[in-house]
């Protein structure tokens, strides 16, 4: 049965038809792609993961540090504004602009540990000419690449990251704060027990932080 989905509004439709004419012409192969929290992953992952998410910042150039244009936008949450790291030519752009200052790596690491801390999810973000041109970290109500994905399922848009997250079932204790936390609806309680969807799992690692019983941990997918 079909379901009708929400109307876009204008700010969010322009994104989407820009990024599906980039799609479809193959100028990128997708607009953002998940990366895991960096504590989420236990000692013996935490070589693959530190390349994904420091090299990408420790390798560029020069790091700038601007607001997030979607919760500035829409300002839906709470949740930190000042979150999204801009790389290289493209952060001297917005420096230039007055739109963002430079900082240095340590900044940008308390930046993510802040983002972590408030449940938000990494997100790499590609344009055309800019394989990789900026970090930021989103939220489910404001964050576009999100919205399209979750309420609009534009599934093509947004990359899952290479790990997802398994459960021990023996040591979980159905609190339900994996549930809580989980932005892709790949976890709920049912007649008091959790029941996971690994096929809607993008691998962020939000619920391995949240579990007080170190239940969960992040697997390369098809481990």
């Amino acid at each position: 049965m079909r379901m009708d989905l929400p109307a876009m509004d204008e700010w969010l439709a322009e994104r989407c038809g820009m990024y599906t004419e980039w799609l479809d012409e193959g100028r990128i192969a997708y607009s953002s792609r998940v990366i895991p929290v960096g504590k989420s992953l236990p000692d013996r992952q935490w070589v693959l993961p530190t390349m994904q998410v420091n090299r990408i910042i420790a390798d560029a150039g020069l790091i700038a540090l601007t607001d997030c244009v979607c919760r500035t936008h829409y300002r839906r949450c709470d949740k930190p504004v000042s979150v999204c790291l801009l790389l290289d030519e493209f952060g001297q752009l917005f420096i230039d602009k007055g739109r963002a200052r430079m900082i240095g790596l340590e900044e940008a690491a308390a930046v993510l540990k802040q983002a972590d801390e408030n449940g938000l999810v990494h997100l790499s973000l590609y344009r055309p000419k800019h394989s990789l041109y900026a970090l930021c970290s989103c939220c489910p109500c404001c964050c576009h690449d999100l919205q399209l994905l979750l309420r609009y399922r534009q599934s093509r848009l947004v990359a899952r990251a290479d790990y997802t997250a398994a459960t021990d079932l023996a040591r979980c204790t159905n609190c339900g704060e994996c549930v809580d936390c989980c932005p892709f609806g790949a976890r709920e309680i049912v007649e008091g027990a959790l029941h996971y969807q690994p096929e809607r799992c993008y691998g962020c690692g939000l619920c391995v932080s949240a579990c007080p019983v170190e239940a969960i941990e992040l697997k390369l997918r098809g481990e």
